[in-house]
């Protein structure tokens, strides 16, 4: 598909050339190159999966193994083992680890797997392989399975070979660490520590990071356009591994439409929103993120929510394996719970109705705000750090504001969604977002409208609707 004509005399026979390599910056590269990356991937992790597999040796692999953690440890003059490794070499300008990521006395999510065999998996990003592996043996298997695989698709230098052709792996980069095994590893521009397992920025994406939040202060009225697609292309770059980071996008994306000319207006709600970063910023050297912080597991407790012009309301089922704020478990201590919330007046007075079409408050807005409530009652009541959560929701509109973490407006979603990102970085857990028919949530339907109901009332139309084992707590 890609060749190239060259210009000839009059009368000699016309040439192309065709490149028998897969050139830098042709569209079609990456996904050709992908595919033969993909396929050492899929031969190592086929040969992993037959655990009593012992590979043969590699030559490569005895030079990737002189740069191990473990290949550093020093003996002392007394003959005592230095427990201090050395680190990667490409960890050496990243600050340490700080101790408020092991801090905290979190127990172990039980939907966690227990593997019978020692972890041992093999991925791929276009050309960077990226390797786990438990126990030192088994770190030495997995290295040769994945450069006898790479061997398999891309043929090895072999001594008849051109001396310009190049084994297919880098030996410039293996020496310099990749390939090696350690606890703490650089991998796609993230510091990954798997004895705390935590996420960090490297050093220099942090102070990329201030070097953005301080080119901008907080009385600047305009900024380039240019430069603003930049700025927002760095920061959600390093939104995926901040907790929060992706809710506080909506005023900063919003103030794209209002563009004029080529410099865009900074409103106090992107002021905000800087602000929102410029404290996550402060906060990441004592709050490195915990991984299970970021990848979703089952549910540990799972709700159901509605909002309507009187108030909102929900009902959340936890898990037995969440711990209660404020009493020591028990069976009671578990009970499903049930919450309402009336809204006040001049909220209702501003809901946009057949009636008052020139309100500012739409029935979805009511929706998501009910939903940040729902999270706050489980909150309030369960430790749910590092536990996935699953609120369920009738309202479509709201289901992927939150699923999606913003809005490109200016109107009250924008604000609530600041409000969940903020919810979810201080209480630490992983929010998933459902849709169930309204027909289906009679539970939060009843709790969201029938405010006429005594307590006990609503507890006895609850029963009447879910029958259970055990009874439901309001809260």
């Amino acid at each position: 598909k890609l060749g190239v004509i060259f210009p000839v005399k009059q009368g000699e026979e016309p040439m192309v050339a065709f490149p028998l390599v897969l050139p830098m910056g042709w569209v079609n590269s990456p996904p050709i190159f992908c595919a033969a990356t993909e396929t050492a991937t899929d031969l190592t992790n086929a040969a992993l999966s037959e655990h009593t597999n012992v590979p043969p040796s590699h030559h490569l692999d005895v030079l990737a193994a002189t740069m191990d953690e473990e290949a550093h440890i020093k003996i002392d003059c007394h003959g005592n083992t230095d427990t201090k490794f050395r680190s990667s070499p490409h960890e050496t300008s990243t600050p340490h680890m700080t101790t408020a990521s092991t801090s905290y006395d979190i127990p172990r999510d039980p939907s966690l797997p227990h593997p019978k065999w020692l972890l041992s998996y093999v991925d791929v990003f276009v050309d960077d392989f990226i390797g786990l592996a438990q126990g030192q043996q088994n770190r030495r298997r997995v290295r040769k399975q994945l450069l006898h695989a790479i061997d398999k698709v891309f043929r090895p230098k072999q001594d008849s070979d051109s001396i310009h052709r190049r084994e297919p792996v880098s030996l410039k980069k293996l020496k310099k660490g990749d390939c090696s095994w350690h606890t703490t590893k650089l991998v796609l521009g993230w510091i990954l520590n798997t004895k705390t397992l935590t996420v960090e920025l490297p050093s220099h994406r942090q102070e990329r990071l201030n070097e953005i939040l301080s080119s901008i202060n907080s009385s600047q009225k305009r900024i380039s356009t240019k430069k603003w697609h930049k700025i927002l292309g760095e920061l959600r770059s390093m939104a995926l591994a901040l907790p929060g980071a992706r809710n506080m996008f909506s005023h900063m994306q919003e103030a794209l439409t209002t563009q004029k000319g080529k410099r865009v207006s900074l409103k106090k709600g992107v002021h905000d929103s800087l602000e929102d970063f410029r404290w996550m910023f402060r906060d990441i050297a004592n709050r490195p993120t915990r991984m299970a912080e970021i990848v979703p597991l089952l549910p540990s407790a799972i709700g159901y929510h509605d909002a309507s012009l009187d108030g909102a309301g929900g009902v959340w089922f936890p898990h037995t394996t969440l711990n209660p704020r404020g009493v020591s478990p028990s069976s009671s201590s578990h009970q499903p719970i049930a919450w309402r919330y009336a809204w006040p007046d001049h909220i209702k007075k501003e809901l946009v109705t057949e009636h008052n079409p020139n309100g500012t408050i739409t029935n979805s807005d009511l929706e998501l705000a009910g939903g940040l409530l729902h999270l706050e009652a489980l909150a309030q009541h369960f430790d749910i750090r590092e536990r996935t959560v699953i609120s369920n929701t009738d309202n479509l509109a709201s289901l992927y504001w939150q699923r999606k973490g913003s809005s490109t407006t200016n109107s009250p979603p924008a604000h609530l969604l600041r409000l969940f990102g903020i919810h979810q970085r201080f209480h630490r857990y992983v929010p998933r977002h459902d849709y169930i028919p309204g027909k289906s949530n009679p539970l939060a339907d009843a709790m969201s409208r029938l405010f006429d109901f005594s307590d006990q009332q609503m507890l006895s139309h609850l029963t009447s609707l879910f029958q259970q084992n055990t009874s439901f707590r309001l809260v």
